[in-house]
C-alpha cells in the first residue's frame, strides 16, 4: 500500500468521505453505534441471526428481508414461542416457512444457532458477542460459523459486525462504493484476495479516522435504499435496525 500512504491522497480521501458524512448522518451514527453495541433489532440475538441468514440469499433488504423478520418477531418471538437459539433449534423448520420460504436461509439460521448456543452469555446477544470476540477475519474458514453450509465471507462479516466487531462487510454494494471513494482520492489498493483486501482497506480507512463499520454503513446508506428511508416509507422500523 505504498501508494496509499501519500499524504495528499490521504487528505483527499478524508475530504471525499466527509462529503458522504454530510448526506448520511445522523442515520450513519445511529446504525454504527447500534452495530458496535450489538443493538440491532433491539439487541435480540435471535433476530440478528435471522437477519444474517435471510440477507445471505441476496434479496432486497428493506422490501423483503425486514418485513419477514418483523413477521417472525410478531408470530413467534413476541408471544413466547421462539425466544432464543435453543427454542429455534427445537422447532420444525417446515412450520416456519410461511414466514420465509427459502430452505437455504433456514439451514443457515439453524447452523449458526447451533454454533452460537455453545458460547458463554446470559442471552443470545451475549453469546453472539462472545463468538464475535473469539472470531477473526483470518480464521474464517476454520471458524465454526464459517463452516456452516451457506455461510460465505459476507455473511460471516455481517455477523461479526452485529456482534460488535469494527470491520467491513464485503458485499457488492460496499465494495463498489469503496472502489468509487478511493478512486476519487486517486488511491489504488492492490490485494491478493478478498481477505487481504479487507485488511488493507480497513487499515487505509483507519488512517483517516474512519471506522470500517462506518464505511460499510455509509455504502448502504448512499445506495438507493437511503432515498426510501428519507421518503418516510421505512421510518417506522428505523429504531430497530
Amino acid at each position: 500500500m505504498k501508494e496509499c500512504l501519500d499524504k495528499d491522497k490521504i487528505r483527499k480521501l478524508r475530504k471525499v468521505i466527509d462529503a458522504y458524512y454530510l448526506t448520511t448522518n445522523p442515520l450513519l451514527k445511529d446504525f454504527t453505534e447500534r452495530s458496535l453495541n450489538s443493538m440491532r433489532w433491539k439487541g435480540i440475538g435471535l433476530l440478528m441471526v435471522l437477519d444474517a441468514a435471510f440477507t445471505s440469499v441476496g434479496l432486497n433488504y428493506f422490501n423483503i428481508v425486514v418485513p419477514a423478520i418483523i413477521r417472525f418477531k410478531e408470530s413467534f418471538y413476541d408471544i413466547g414461542k421462539i425466544r432464543n437459539f435453543n427454542q429455534l433449534l427445537s422447532y420444525n423448520k417446515e412450520s416456519l416457512k410461511y414466514i420465509w420460504k427459502n430452505d437455504r436461509s433456514w439451514n443457515v439460521a439453524f447452523g449458526i444457532a447451533k454454533v452460537l448456543r455453545r458460547y458463554s452469555g446470559n442471552d443470545d446477544r451475549e453469546k453472539l458477542r462472545s463468538w464475535a470476540r473469539d472470531s477473526s477475519l483470518e480464521s474464517f474458514r476454520d471458524n465454526g460459523i464459517g463452516k456452516v453450509k451457506g455461510v460465505g465471507l459476507v455473511t460471516y462479516q455481517y455477523l461479526r459486525i452485529m456482534g460488535g466487531i469494527d470491520t467491513i462487510m464485503p458485499d457488492k454494494i460496499v465494495m463498489r462504493f469503496i472502489e468509487k471513494v478511493i478512486d476519487e482520492a486517486g488511491i489504488k489498493v492492490h490485494y491478493r484476495n478478498i481477505i487481504d483486501g479487507i485488511k488493507k482497506l480497513e487499515h487505509l480507512f483507519k488512517m483517516v479516522g474512519v471506522r470500517p463499520v462506518e464505511i460499510t454503513w455509509m455504502s448502504w446508506l448512499v445506495d438507493s435504499e437511503l432515498r426510501k428511508i428519507l421518503s418516510g416509507v421505512h421510518k417506522e422500523i428505523l429504531s430497530v435496525l
